[in-house]
């Protein structure tokens, strides 16, 4: 029984694989910022070491195992392009994010994890769903993550989208953990009024009981409890704009839980829109 199983995810992971020689990149992108240069991955190699990486990130360091291809690619990546960071002096990968263009996409990964299929239905403009985002630990500073923004920033421009949206990931597995963080994105008015129509098809046991007892309020030692288990990457997503859209959805996968995120461009913080110049 566990053979079979074995057989039919790695059976599965060569048809992707596969299926890549299909992939072909929706745009030309390519901003240089001190020893790095964000671009969109324009071959099929430059896609396969986006993957590494993400296995290095995703499966190494979230989940503590590996796979046998050692990479981290899914169905999804077909339809997407990879945006990449490159350090320039060792010809290296330091960092990527997934963008699935709703005019192009089959499918969203959200929509694997919350019943979102509802609220896209809602939705009469082009959005662009951001994915797998992640950065190498030895590059993991604020001008990798304004780099990666910049792009993001000038990819929603080329394809004349309005809205972002996306799995925002924090590494805690217990209820309370989870309650304290949204209840620290209730506080500080990051939540949004889709909270309602975009469930979580994997709840957390316990979570509401424990957002009952943060209901009125959190203390000063919470707070910063709360900011410490909130990731870089969510914090300058949160920064740019971006509210809150769900209750936390358990991965089991990748030991962590993911929040549904929505950024509408005209929302851009004021800072970032100078920076990036949109």
């Amino acid at each position: 029984m566990v053979t079979a199983v074995i057989d039919s995810v790695i059976q599965t992971s060569q048809i992707y694989l596969t299926q890549l020689n299909k992939w072909n990149n929706k745009a030309d992108l390519k901003i240089k910022m001190g020893p790095y240069v964000l671009k969109l991955a324009q071959t099929k190699s430059e896609v396969l070491e986006c993957f590494k990486l993400r296995h290095e990130v995703f499966c190494k360091e979230m989940a503590g195992r590996t796979t046998r291809t050692g990479m981290d690619y899914d169905e999804y990546d077909l339809f997407c392009d990879h945006l990449i960071i490159v350090h320039e002096e060792f010809d290296e990968i330091v960092g990527t994010y997934r963008m699935n263009f709703s005019d192009t996409a089959e499918k969203f990964y959200t929509d694997s994890e919350f019943y979102l299929s509802q609220w896209i239905l809602k939705q009469s403009d082009p959005f662009i769903e951001l994915g797998r985002a992640c950065i190498h630990i030895d590059h993991r500073r604020g001008i990798v993550i304004s780099l990666l923004w910049r792009g993001i920033a000038e990819y929603m421009k080329m394809m004349n989208a309005e809205l972002l949206i996306g799995c925002s990931s924090v590494k805690v597995t217990d209820a309370r953990s989870a309650a304290l963080i949204y209840k620290y994105f209730e506080i500080n008015d990051n939540l949004n009024s889709e909270i309602f129509s975009v469930r979580s098809k994997y709840e957390m046991e316990d979570f509401i009981f424990w957002l009952m007892i943060f209901s009125q309020g959190l203390t000063p030692q919470q707070i910063s409890e709360a900011e410490e288990k909130i990731p870089s990457l969510l914090k300058s997503y949160i920064k740019a704009g971006a509210k809150v859209a769900s209750y936390p959805a358990y991965d089991k996968d990748f030991n962590c839980i993911d929040f549904v995120t929505l950024l509408e461009r005209k929302n851009l913080d004021s800072k970032l829109v100078r920076k990036f110049n949109t």
